[in-house]
């Protein structure tokens, strides 16, 4: 808890002392990230109330609380609290609710969605409630979010049907402007990444790049409003705006910068002030509401020179080692832009065009142009549309900002990807798409496969557990068994017929169905009920006859394990043997999957000590109950806590690990399509995917980093390649 408080507060602190030094980021990136880290915390709710024993005992205190012990209870905490941010940054809690559906999560159901809702309108009214506290108005919850550009006035005329097709232009341009943005920020963060990660003291080269941009941001600011800048005449600025930009003559005195400009002319009756500092030298949040609701005209040339200035220094800060979001700069930077628009018509007597373009209020292209331009950089339709809808509080422009969206979107889309699935692709993180590319087409689930796996059997010896978690660090593991090892109880197993802890599985030399007469008989079918199943596994006895071989180093021993039926067969174990030290041992062998077991289920039954001795039975075994099995999560203990003069003691005992193992997990067949194996990933949330032939025979290995957009992309590269030649 204190780790996490301590984690938020210096979060926090830096992102003020980033908005405030002259950083162009936005208030919602950090907020977005805090909730998240809050909502991490508390699916660890266990670990909050750290309660001594014997304070226990003294008060006689007892909380059942087990609850939020998986991962998947830890993913829906971080998307609702990812929401939540967004939902305080802007009071939009259900703009909050579908960015998290359309940008934060890659798996998503029904129940996740009423709960995250609900923590989306718990942020506003929380964020509401204390607010109204520090505005000593206890009680009103009526507050805009900690982003506000005002609201719109319905009395003004926003817009008209025929302008669709003005919005729809904007939209294309919009979609231009942002796949440029993309492109760049990209080719900068790969420099960043090359030349600046890679350095030795790697994060006093990102404050340095954090200090340089500062100067040049402070620099280039100064150096346009000193000598590119124009004094302009104070206008009279009519109505237009509410909330709490409510006095006019608050955006026109307070937040008019003059600097440098004469103070008045004409004995006092006339003002004069710099329109670039007036854009520049604001808080974000008051110059996106000048844009949005004042009617005085700026020049052009103010406002392509602040456009091309916030356009280049926001795409290169955007990815530096500050915490900042791109919501406000992107709605700051699409403001300017239409402005520009409607500036052009407005200063140059363009015959018709013009007439149809100013008789409409002139915000209502700031807006649009903000759509526009998030529409391009970020891609995102739904939950942007929905979040300007909430900020600005005016229904009205619902369809002209989801047909402006949709457009950029359309636009953007034929050059690159959005911002974030770059970053997403840059970092390799297996984060999955809402579809499959259309280049996986005719790809089999047998071409993504990993064909090297590392497996174990139902019934391991501890020391080849050890070395098998010590040397690998894959978050769970197939359990097979071989095919073919059936021996008499008295006979001896070659070495060909002993297989490694883990190698390369190999394909069945025909396909076997679970009626073949050469299974063992707890895995054939049986009729129970007239209805065909797969028996579940029994007990099982064991007898052990240690081989010498010649030299006299030591051999793997092979257990005889039998079941209530009466078949003898040999079951091979691996031991304490020199192959375990051998990563990469070919299994010669098909191998039939009766389950998977997770990592972390492996290293509590050794904490624990779960396994038996040579001379003792499989149920003589330490059972442990489902909540012994999830209390450590999320710090379950590391094989480094292990050590090896504790596993050289106990490196000989035997684990029996079917009561643990998930005995039916997802599967897939070999011949498979690969976007068909894509979509069971994206909607059944997977990790890992074993991929069988007909027989149940185990031919290789799926995981969310073979699905990753850089693999893919290799993947269809070689397909291409192959074609060629």
């Amino acid at each position: 808890v204190m780790c996490i408080c301590v984690y938020v507060c210096a979060y926090m602190c830096v992102c003020v002392c980033m908005c405030v030094i002259g950083f162009l980021v936005g208030q919602e990136g950090p907020l977005v990230y805090i909730g998240a880290v809050i909502g991490s915390g508390i699916s660890q709710f266990q670990v909050w109330l750290p309660i001594p024993k014997r304070l226990k005992r003294t008060l006689k205190l007892s909380i059942p609380y087990d609850y939020f012990r998986s991962d998947r209870e830890k993913r829906d905490f971080i998307s609702s609290g990812a929401a939540a941010g967004v939902a305080a940054a802007f009071g939009a809690p259900i703009g909050g609710t579908l960015f998290s559906l359309e940008e934060g999560s890659s798996f998503w159901n029904q129940s996740l969605t009423w709960r995250t809702l609900f923590c989306s309108f718990c942020a506003t009214f929380v964020y509401n409630f204390f607010k109204s506290v520090r505005d000593h108005d206890v009680g009103f919850i009526g507050k805009p979010g900690v982003v506000n550009f005002g609201v719109y006035d319905s009395n003004q005329q926003l817009w008209k049907a025929y302008h669709l097709i003005i919005f729809i232009i904007m939209g294309a341009i919009g979609g231009l402007i942002g796949a440029l943005f993309n492109s760049l920020n990209t080719r900068i963060a790969i420099y960043r990444s090359r030349f600046l990660l890679k350095r030795p003291q790697k994060q006093w080269w990102r404050a340095f790049e954090a200090f340089v941009i500062v100067m040049a941001t402070t620099l280039l600011a100064f150096f346009c409003c000193m000598f590119l800048s124009t004094c302009v005449p104070d206008q009279p600025v009519s109505g237009g705006v509410t909330g709490e930009f409510t006095d006019v003559e608050y955006l026109q005195d307070s937040t008019i910068q003059k600097y440098f400009c004469p103070p008045s002319a004409n004995n006092g009756s006339q003002k004069y002030h710099n329109d670039i500092a007036t854009i520049i030298y604001n808080p974000s949040e008051i110059s996106i509401a000048q844009l949005y609701h004042l009617e005085k005209e700026y020049t052009l040339t103010s406002l392509g020179i602040t456009f091309l200035l916030y356009y280049l220094l926001v795409c290169w800060t955007l990815g530096v080692a500050v915490p900042s979001g791109l919501f406000v700069p992107g709605i700051f930077v699409g403001a300017l832009y239409g402005r520009f628009f409607v500036a052009i018509f407005q200063q140059n007597n363009i015959p018709f065009l013009s007439k149809i373009v100013t008789e409409i209020y002139p915000g209502t292209y700031a807006l649009i142009g903000s759509a526009a331009f998030l529409g391009g950089v970020m891609r995102m339709t739904i939950s942007l549309t929905v979040i300007l809808i909430e900020t600005t509080q005016q229904i009205s422009y619902g369809l002209p900002i989801m047909i402006t969206l949709v457009v950029a979107k359309w636009v953007g889309d034929l050059f690159n990807d959005g911002i974030y699935h770059i970053g997403i692709h840059l970092k390799k993180i297996p984060f999955l798409d809402e579809k499959p590319p259309e280049e996986l087409d005719g790809l089999l689930a047998e071409d993504v496969m990993s064909e090297h796996i590392s497996f174990l059997y139902p019934i391991t010896r501890v020391g080849s557990v050890y070395q098998l978690l010590k040397s690998t660090h894959h978050s769970a593991y197939p359990v097979v068994t071989p095919l073919d090892d059936f021996v008499h109880p008295t006979s001896n197993v070659s070495d060909k017929h002993t297989p490694a802890l883990y190698g390369k599985s190999k394909p069945a030399p025909e396909e076997l169905s679970l009626d073949h007469p050469h299974l063992p008989k707890r895995y054939q079918r049986r009729t129970v009920r007239g209805a065909a199943v797969q028996a579940q596994p029994l007990y099982r006895r064991t007898t052990f006859k240690p081989r010498n071989a010649k030299g006299g180093e030591n051999q793997p021993m092979s257990a005889e394990l039998n079941d209530e039926s009466g078949l003898n067969f040999a079951y091979p174990i691996p031991s304490s043997g020199k192959e375990l030290q051998t990563n990469k041992v070919k299994e010669e062998k098909p191998l039939i999957l009766h389950g998977f077991i997770l990592r972390s289920q492996l290293l509590t039954l050794l904490k624990y000590r779960v396994f038996f001795s040579d001379e003792d039975q499989p149920e003589g075994q330490l059972e442990l109950t489902h909540k012994q099995m999830r209390g450590d999560y999320p710090r379950y203990a590391k094989v480094s806590d292990l050590t090896d003069d504790m596993m050289n003691e106990e490196k000989n005992m035997l684990m029996d690990i079917t009561l643990y193992m998930n005995p039916c997990p997802y599967t897939i067949s070999n011949q498979a399509p690969l976007p068909q194996v894509f979509t069971l990933f994206r909607t059944m949330g997977l990790r890992h995917l074993p991929v069988v032939k007909a027989s149940g025979v185990l031919v290789g290995l799926i995981t969310r980093h073979d699905l990753a957009h850089h693999k893919l992309h290799h993947l269809v590269e070689e397909k291409k390649l192959k074609k060629e030649k």
